[in-house]
């Protein structure tokens, strides 16, 4: 009986000595764990809000960056992937980029918005996320920006060059009249077939 206790007693001393010793381990492990979990929470939200914050404006470096970095920090969500791969594959793949294909668009990226919405703890209908406020003004600073910059590129690259019309010309009066009156020296000096004509003064007592 005093053996058994004895045993049971040098067990619990092994069992204590064990926890004393993993305890701080297992709570830093379990500290990092959740550092971990709130940091990949935080990038999965910034995608979120990136994306509702710039769809009206999908060509800024924020979205591009935000759509790329999707099958990364939603690596393994199927439904997300799925939606990201379908989109990309309509971005990159087709080759019209009409009214229709800008209307896939839209539907296919409302899609994508609207399971990582639901994934981050947003659940958006679809009429709210197409509900935009963009001002008519960006939208004619893109089209100029744009116009730049096809137009800059295509002088650049020689395809395109820069048309010049000279409309009027500041003229001073004494200065004209000089330049008219050099013209006539120059028409009365030359003959009509292009020869100097040249004048023999005799010189006097010669």
């Amino acid at each position: 009986m005093a053996e058994e206790a004895f045993s049971i007693l040098k067990l619990s001393d092994v069992v204590l000595a064990t926890c004393t010793l993993l305890g701080p381990v297992l709570a830093v492990q379990a500290q990092k764990w959740v550092e971990s979990y709130r940091e990949k929470r935080d990038r999965r939200f910034n995608i979120f809000r990136t994306l509702m914050a710039t769809r009206a404006a999908n060509l800024t470096a924020a979205h591009v960056e935000a759509i790329n970095a999707v099958p990364i920090d939603f690596y393994g969500d199927k439904p997300i992937v799925d939606a990201w791969e379908e989109y990309f594959e309509h971005l990159t793949k087709s080759t019209d980029t009409g009214a229709l294909w800008g209307q896939r668009r839209i539907d296919l990226f409302t899609k994508l918005l609207a399971a990582i919405g639901q994934r981050v703890g947003y659940e958006f209908s679809v009429a709210q996320m197409n509900r935009i406020y963009f001002p008519n003004a960006h939208g004619k600073m893109e089209e100029d920006a744009e116009a730049i910059r096809t137009g800059m590129a295509a002088l650049f690259k020689g395809d395109y060059a820069l048309p010049l019309a000279i409309k009027s010309v500041a003229s001073d009066p004494t200065a004209a009249e000089m330049q008219a009156n050099l013209n006539k020296k120059m028409n009365a000096a030359y003959a009509d077939d292009g020869s100097l004509r040249v004048t023999i003064i005799p010189q006097q007592g010669a």
